[in-house]
């Protein structure tokens, strides 16, 4: 087989539109691990709000979480990489964000906060599974290790956002949208792709060996740096124009078609 690694995205990939997974995915991911292959859960989720879904999928590799920004085993959450965000960056990003009026998600400690519960947090709490806390003072961040800051809102606002960050004094955080409301920060000394590596090089495999697959701009990087880099269907003409293959969309089991016929060829 020589595409010893899976590396995959999960929302808007391998869960379909209802964040359920199929019982083909999952016949296909067993299959694949039966193979020898190992699954890479690559997403921009924390630990937390993935465990609902390993009974399933049963990963047999490290997981790499918040875009890169932490490598989890899979069996009990133990970290094994953790990279955080600069703190003046962390509160320089949540200031600019209450500015403009965008809900503000922060996770640190596999902890989430926002600054308001309101419409737009319980959607993204839908989607965790994790219930928020509020914060009322950004200095309560001073000194705790920021994974991951998201800006939440309207698409067309959010994209304003994005295209002024292009000139802001951020001094060591990257960024990029996980859909079009979601504007994601992390530290720019990690990506999807960075952290897929380490996980090959933890289980002695090179990037050719890897497939990776996702529908995000956060998941260009990592569909970019494999051996076959694939995009979904559903994710934008941007992704899939830089991929070496397409496969059918989320709601299409374009997971379990990839691994059938590209991986397995059955």
């Amino acid at each position: 087989m020589k595409y010893r690694i899976l590396a995959s995205d999960m929302d808007g990939t391998m869960l379909k539109d209802d964040k359920t997974i199929s019982k083909e995915t999952q016949e296909a991911v067993r299959d694949f691990k039966e193979d020898g292959g190992y699954l890479v859960i690559a997403s921009g989720r924390p630990y937390p709000a993935m465990t609902r879904y390993l009974k399933e999928l049963e990963p047999n590799a490290p997981m790499v979480t918040y875009n890169g920004a932490k490598i989890v085993d899979p069996k009990d959450g133990r970290v094994l990489f953790e990279e955080g965000m600069i703190e003046e960056d962390a509160i320089m990003i949540m200031k600019e964000g209450e500015k403009r009026g965008h809900t503000v998600i922060v996770w640190t400690d596999d902890i989430l906060y926002g600054n308001e519960l309101n419409k737009n947090m319980e959607i993204y709490v839908f989607n965790t599974d994790i219930v928020p806390r509020k914060y009322d003072d950004l200095e309560f961040f001073r000194g705790k290790s920021v994974t991951k800051i998201i800006l939440n809102d309207d698409p067309e606002k959010i994209a304003v956002t994005m295209k002024d960050m292009e000139g802001s004094e951020l001094e060591g955080t990257t960024w990029a949208t996980s859909g079009p409301e979601y504007l994601e920060f992390f530290s720019d000394k990690v990506s999807k792709a960075v952290s897929v590596d380490r996980v090959a090089k933890m289980l002695g495999l090179g990037r050719d060996e890897v497939c990776a697959v996702g529908d995000g701009n956060n998941d260009l990087a990592m569909i970019e740096y494999a051996g076959l880099g694939v995009a979904m269907e559903n994710a934008p003409k941007s992704v899939r124009d830089r991929a070496d293959h397409v496969t059918a969309s989320n709601e299409e089991d374009g997971v379990a078609k990839l691994i059938r016929r590209e991986i397995l060829g059955k």
